[in-house]
């Protein structure tokens, strides 16, 4: 398993494995059923009153006149993204939890990229670096060998 990891091609392969998995598992089918967009909605809309928290979990009468309004727009027959265009439109885009900026997606993939890059040049260097350690053993090995070969030859630091 380690002499398949040392080849360059094999890294390239598992970023393209985890990289599909990742993009695979963060697609969502959109719900089809009335509960089903209603829960989803009421998920990703924001309390305008509260902190961070959806009007599904808020108990505040403004979240429950949301709640209520996106109700009727569901059955009015709106789509998702009507609903989420009438909550910006009334609230401000800070008004959904689901981030709206593609920047927000792209962090993560330049920060696992660069992870990768630094990995690839670590493992680089330590080969390298064992490389230039076989060399100074072998010179070492040499030096060793010169010095017990010569029997006169003074050792460093003797007497004259």
């Amino acid at each position: 398993m380690t002499a398949l990891l040392a080849r360059p091609w094999s890294w390239v392969l598992l970023a393209a494995v985890v990289a599909t998995s990742l993009a695979v598992g963060s697609v969502h089918a959109a719900p089809e059923t009335r509960a089903a967009r209603i829960s989803y909605l009421e998920s990703v809309i924001k309390c305008p009153v509260c902190d961070n928290i959806s009007i599904a979990q808020s108990d505040a009468q403004q979240a429950q006149d949301l709640r209520a309004r996106v109700v009727q727009l569901v059955d009015a027959g709106s789509s998702d993204q009507a609903v989420e265009r009438y909550v910006v439109a009334q609230f401000g885009t800070d008004e959904l939890l689901r981030p709206t900026s593609p920047v927000i997606w792209l962090l993560p993939i330049v920060g696992g990229a660069l992870a990768v890059a630094g990995l690839f040049v670590a493992l680089l260097r330590r080969r390298r670096m064992d490389a230039s350690s076989v060399i100074v053993a072998a010179d070492e090995a040499l030096v060793a060998a010169a010095r017990s070969a010569s029997p006169g030859a003074a050792s460093p630091g003797a007497a004259s």
